[in-house]
């Protein structure tokens, strides 16, 4: 058992360390020498030696699981600290056990010489009596064999209780409510909401929204991410770590994943990112990434692949298994500079800039390769800013393509909407920076004057036509979104109702619906998510402290 806790711990330091420890940990290598330098006097050593040993490997332990359990009550371990802890225990249990042992032939010794009078010699002959000999044998045989099916057994609990000790860990940091699977269609998304509303109260301040295949995923700041249904606001699923602070959660354009990011209290350099079956809240898989990745938004799921972005690279892991699929580098004389990327329904958008060209190329996201390229000459620099920008709507339909740099030529398109999917050039906005493809499926043209938006109108990509929105009913918005139908808007909040104004882009007239979002949380810090989800309009308010205001639904 000694030996096989030594194994354990010197294997630890070589492991995972999740975010509490994404590199190599000061604590967790020391503790590791430690258990398998005291290891050594506690199998080989003295009695002395053996004594000291138990006392330090006792420590060792004390201090191992202190760590573990820290890192519980935060919600987020790696793999090295549940395997060390288990290596320090049976380093203990094993050092005690040895220190407690006292010597066979020392009491054996002593008794022989307690039975013999003074003076008196042993002595054997070949005629003496053989029969209690070889019981004596047999008993020390038999002895023996029971040690060696004991260090056996002991030898195997160890070793199966360091390989299940991280799905132990796993085990206990994890709520996880699943449902079965649904083999319905969902319902259609709301564009504009009637006379129905349902609320859900959330147990603490909402983090985000996101639509899901049937309703909505709300992230919450006690760790935990709730799917509702769109029809009336029921839990459907619930996946919670208690303590771990939310990053952020993402929905795939197909509606059907969910990616929910955990941060670490004390160390900020690496987020827990999982994912998640939108359907059923079922994890799926779940893997470390470092946070400027996930808070830069480098990291999106699709609908076959969950894309990631570090530097020029872009990886692709399959969207069920996590298994990595493919790496893309630009091609040889090119650049994709970091921090900018889109996403289509099934493709992965990034800037590409070469020796002689500037412009965007779209990758599948299931196989890495290339689907298609838009280009623009390059112009000479003369001190002006080269680069690209793409902005693409949150369904992943359409492309804002920004050139800066480009030579004006009459086939060049430096400047545009795009078709995600083909590279088909749709329309050009005269002033594309001026072009909101944030809001929803219909971007919006916005004019403002020092920050105050002075016109708008709803932009058809597939057109260019415009529709100008007005903005008497609706002058300070705090939230807005678009569908293919309406453009919707959060107004008159007052921190504890507020009016929902939806206008519709044939020019109809307005509708008014009023919400109460009554919490108690800092009004200079808050916000409102409008999401246009199946089954709901739903709207929720971002706070902080408080009572938190509930999520409601308009169908």
């Amino acid at each position: 058992m000694t030996v096989v806790g030594a194994l354990c711990a010197a294997v630890a330091p070589f492991l995972s360390g999740g975010v509490p420890r994404p590199g190599p940990d000061a604590a967790v290598i020391g503790l590791a020498v430690g258990v398998v330098l005291v290891a050594v006097p506690a199998a080989v050593g003295g009695r002395v030696a053996r004594v000291f040993a138990a006392v330090a490997a006792t420590g060792s332990t004390a201090a191992a699981w202190w760590l573990l359990v820290s890192d519980l009550v935060v919600g987020l371990t790696g793999d090295d600290l549940p395997v060390l802890a288990v290596g320090s225990l049976a380093v203990a249990v094993g050092a005690v056990a040895l220190a407690a042992r006292r010597p066979a032939d020392g009491r054996a010794s002593v008794a022989a010489g307690r039975a013999r009078p003074s003076g008196d010699t042993p002595q054997v002959t070949a005629e003496a009596d053989p029969e209690p000999a070889v019981a004596a044998a047999g008993t020390v045989g038999r002895g023996r064999r029971r040690v060696g099916v004991g260090g056996v057994v002991a030898v195997v609990v160890v070793a199966v209780a360091a390989g299940f000790a991280p799905l132990a860990a796993e085990a206990v940091i994890v709520r996880s409510q699943t449902r079965e699977a649904r083999g319905f269609p969902p319902e259609p998304v709301v564009e504009r909401p009637g006379g129905r509303q349902w609320a859900w109260q959330p147990p603490a301040d909402v983090v985000d929204v996101v639509p899901v295949l049937h309703g909505v995923a709300v992230a919450t700041r006690d760790g935990a991410v709730v799917a509702l249904n769109g029809s009336d606001g029921r839990v459907e699923w619930r996946y919670a770590r208690p303590g771990a602070p939310v990053g952020v959660v993402l929905a795939s354009t197909d509606r059907r994943t969910v990616v929910v990011s955990y941060r670490s209290l004390h160390d900020t350099r690496a987020q827990s990112v999982v994912v998640l079956d939108a359907d059923t809240g079922a994890p799926r898989f779940e893997v470390v990434l470092r946070s400027v990745l996930v808070e830069t938004g480098q990291v999106m799921p699709g609908a076959r692949a969950v894309t990631v972005r570090d530097g020029e690279v872009i990886s692709g892991y399959d969207v069920v298994t996590g298994e990595p699929r493919w790496r893309w580098s630009p091609p040889a004389g090119c650049e994709s500079w970091s921090g900018q990327v889109a996403w289509g329904r099934t493709s992965v958008l990034l800037p590409v800039v070469c020796a002689d060209t500037l412009g965007v190329m779209a990758l599948d996201e299931a196989t890495g390769r290339e689907r298609w390229r838009h280009e623009v000459r390059r112009d000479e620099a003369n001190g002006e800013r080269q680069d690209v920008r793409l902005h693409a709507t949150p369904d992943g339909s359409t492309v804002l393509l920004q050139v800066f740099g480009a030579r004006a030529t009459p086939d060049a398109v430096p400047d545009g909407l795009l078709d995600a999917e083909t590279g088909r050039v749709l329309t050009r906005p005269e002033r594309p920076w001026t072009v909101r493809t944030d809001v929803g499926v219909t971007p919006l043209v916005e004019q403002d004057e020092g920050g105050r938006v002075t016109d708008l109108f709803a932009l058809d990509p597939a057109t260019g036509a415009t529709t100008r929105m007005p903005l008497e009913d609706c002058p300070r918005p705090t939230a807005d979104l678009t569908t293919s139908t309406t453009y919707v808007r959060a107004c008159a909040d007052n921190g504890r109702e507020l009016t929902v104004v939806t206008q519709p882009l044939d020019g109809s007239p307005p509708e008014s619906t009023p919400v109460r979002l009554d919490g108690s949380g800092s009004p200079a810090r808050t916000d409102v998510r409008l999401v246009a989800a199946p089954g709901a309009l739903v709207i929720a308010r971002v706070a902080s402290g408080g009572t938190p205001a509930p999520v409601v639904g308009l169908r």
